[in-house]
C-alpha cells in the first residue's frame, strides 16, 4: 500500500509540476499584446546629384618597349587633362603596364576640357576636347587613323600636316 501512495504522491508533483509550466505559458498567451506604431516604406531621402559623364580615348604616341627576346610592345604614352580655367584635372598613364598596348577608356563628367598629350606627328599637342554625356570622345594622335571615306572635311579636326585627330564638336 505504501507503494500505491508513493506513485500517487509522484503523479501528483508531475501534475503540480506540468501545471506550474503551464499556467505562466497560458497567461502570457491571454495577457495584453505588445503595442507598436504602423511599418510603412522607408523614407524618401533626397537623390545623390547625378553628375552626367561621357567618355574620352585618347590614341597618343607610343612608346617601345621590349620585352625580352626581341618581343615588342608599343604603349601609348600618359597626357593631362585641364578644366576649361586651365587647372589640371587628371593625369592619366594611358596604359596598364610594360605589355598594355590598348588606351585607357577614362569616364568624365560632362564638359569642355583640354589634353596635353604627345602625337606622333609632334611632340606635344593640345586638343581642346568636348565631353558628352552617354558619348565617347576619340582623338586619335596617331598617324595610322583614317576617317571613313567620303566624310566632309569640315567634320573632322586636323593636325597641321593634314592627319585627322577626330570628330569636330562644333557641327554635332
Amino acid at each position: 500500500m505504501y507503494v500505491g501512495y508513493v506513485c500517487i504522491i509522484m503523479k501528483t508533483k508531475n501534475i503540480a509540476l506540468i501545471g506550474a509550466v503551464i499556467i505562466p505559458l497560458l497567461a502570457g498567451c491571454a495577457s495584453t499584446p505588445v503595442a507598436l506604431n504602423s511599418v510603412g516604406p522607408a523614407p524618401v531621402r533626397p537623390a545623390v546629384e547625378h553628375v552626367p559623364t561621357g567618355w574620352l580615348r585618347v590614341y597618343t604616341a607610343t612608346n617601345a618597349r621590349e620585352i625580352g627576346d626581341n618581343t615588342y610592345f608599343y604603349t601609348h604614352t600618359g597626357y593631362h587633362i585641364y578644366v576649361e580655367d586651365g587647372k589640371l584635372w587628371k593625369y592619366i598613364p594611358n596604359h596598364t603596364g610594360d605589355m598594355d598596348e590598348s588606351v585607357a577608356d577614362v569616364q568624365i563628367p560632362e564638359g569642355n576640357y583640354r589634353i596635353s598629350a604627345q602625337s606622333e606627328a609632334y611632340n606635344l599637342v593640345s586638343v581642346p576636347v568636348i565631353i558628352r554625356a552617354g558619348k565617347t570622345t576619340d582623338i586619335h594622335l596617331e598617324t595610322t587613323w583614317k576617317a571613313p571615306v567620303g566624310t566632309p572635311t569640315n567634320e573632322l579636326v586636323y593636325l597641321p600636316d593634314g592627319y585627322p585627330v577626330g570628330w569636330s564638336g562644333i557641327s554635332r
